[in-house]
């Protein structure tokens, strides 16, 4: 799974120490694995459960009750309950808000394997708006966008991902495009999609044309603010002295894209050929690299951030 470095202008766990949180997350991502997939395949799914405190007792749970209680009554000293381990150690996350325990059964391994990518991707949103001290107030919707689940559930976890960062310029906010630092290219992505076999008209103007069956309309240049991103990427990458190619890339992934005469620095990914580099980028083995986390630091030490600090660190003693 693609790690959510950045969200809008949200404040980010990676921001403290880009060199540490990625690695820290792929081992902690495999260490769950292997407990909720051994808990399944063991029929012990209910130790990584969410224990519901509405849940109703069976006839044999309160049977099995009431006799404790009256043992308990003979006995000098009642022994504590024993506690249901969250599924995220607080030793390594130092924050019980990241936790989110399952509440339902998988049926099949495919099923947990859909049900854990779930609760990691809402583990990643967690990382990428607080810290131990900050957090941002997340919109709902970050949780369903669903252009933001597609890239971190289907790419390896080495593919770190700023999703529409706010970079402050000159003393100025500026949103980007999507930005994916892999481990020898930084993609900078602009989204263009619509209905299903839309036709995009591309030109050098400020507007390109979307031609449905007979209904047409434009829509703003999207190569403007691509540009404006991969202008922004360079610049740092250069600044830092960050040996990594930055790629643009224009992509429609259910719609064509019509443009003859393409600026050369730009790539065009459509129907016809987003699938091809989309599974490329999959089958990435190499691991995270120095060089990558550089220029992950680079990138978010320009982010704009707007944060509060939480109760815990603003209540007096």
């Amino acid at each position: 799974m693609a790690q959510i470095i950045k969200l809008y202008d949200y404040i980010s766990r990676y921001e403290l120490d880009a060199y540490r949180y990625p690695g820290q997350f792929i081992r902690l991502k495999r260490q769950q694995w292997d407990k909720v997939s051994k808990a399944w395949e063991n029929n012990m799914f209910h130790t990584v459960m969410k224990v519901s405190e509405q849940t109703i007792p069976t006839q044999e749970e309160t049977k099995g009750r009431f006799i404790e209680k009256f043992k308990n009554r003979f006995t000098k000293q009642e022994e504590p309950p024993k506690e249901v381990k969250p599924l995220i150690n607080d030793a390594v996350l130092e924050d019980e808000e990241l936790q989110f325990p399952f509440t339902t059964v998988p049926r099949t391994m495919e099923d947990l394997k859909h049900l854990f990518l779930d609760y990691i991707f809402r583990f990643q949103v967690r990382w990428a708006s607080s810290t131990i001290r900050e957090k941002s107030p997340v919109d709902s919707a970050i949780y369903r966008d669903q252009l933001l689940q597609y890239f971190a559930k289907r790419l390896p976890d080495q593919y770190l991902i700023l999703y529409r960062p706010v970079f402050k310029l000159k003393n100025a906010p500026v949103e980007l495009d999507i930005i994916l630092i892999g481990t020898t290219d930084i993609y900078c992505i602009t989204i263009v999609e619509q209905q299903n076999d839309t036709v995009f008209i591309g030109s050098k103007e400020k507007f390109w044309l979307a031609r449905k069956g007979e209904d047409h309309k434009k829509i703003l240049n999207p190569l403007l603010s691509l540009n404006r991103t991969g202008t922004v990427v360079q610049k740092l990458i250069t600044a830092n002295d960050v040996d990594l190619n930055v790629k643009k890339v224009v992509v429609s992934r259910n719609g064509y894209i019509d443009y003859p005469f393409v600026p050369y620095d730009i790539s065009i990914l459509d129907k016809r050929s987003y699938e091809e580099w989309f599974q490329r980028l999959r089958q990435t083995s190499a691991p995270l690299k120095h060089t990558q986390l550089k220029g992950a630091q680079a990138l978010l030490s320009h982010c704009l951030t707007n944060s509060y600090y939480r109760k815990e660190w603003t209540d007096s003693p």
